[in-house]
């Protein structure tokens, strides 16, 4: 298994790379973080991202866009994070009204919420690798 043990310093610069792309770039909309804080060669591993969206920042900015067009009370929530060496795994939730359809997520005017996690791989202070399982509904 690979993975390169970093200092504690470096594990806490890591927390905060990760938690922007979902705070900075979704939640406030400052697609312009993505530029900062993604390798040019980023890879975004979920298979409900389009595969020309999963690569890069501008693939990320594009899916953001999306999500900020069809969410636009969006509310995400951190319930844990954990860091170890290169990697950064959060537990999210996102609420939110669904007004356009969002990657096989339905319109609707109900609020939904969806959960899920994230693994950062992070190295030179750009997050090269994101690896996303997620699902609508609660962890019931």
């Amino acid at each position: 298994m690979y993975f390169m043990l970093v200092s504690k310093q470096q594990k806490e610069n890591n927390e905060v790379i990760a938690h922007r792309f979902h705070m900075d770039i979704f939640q406030k909309g400052d697609l312009s973080v993505a530029d900062e804080i993604l390798d040019t060669n980023f890879i975004w591993r979920n298979s409900s991202i389009p595969s020309e969206l999963a690569n890069g920042p501008e693939g990320t900015k594009k899916v953001a866009a999306v999500v900020i067009d069809s969410v636009p009370d969006l509310r995400i929530v951190h319930d844990d994070t954990i860091s170890e060496n290169d990697k950064v795994m959060i537990r999210w939730t996102i609420t939110g009204t669904v007004k356009k359809e969002l990657f096989g997520i339905p319109a609707s005017d109900k609020p939904i919420t969806v959960v899920g996690f994230d693994l950062f791989r992070i190295v030179s202070g750009k997050i090269v690798e994101m690896w996303q399982q997620f699902r609508v509904g609660t962890w019931s």
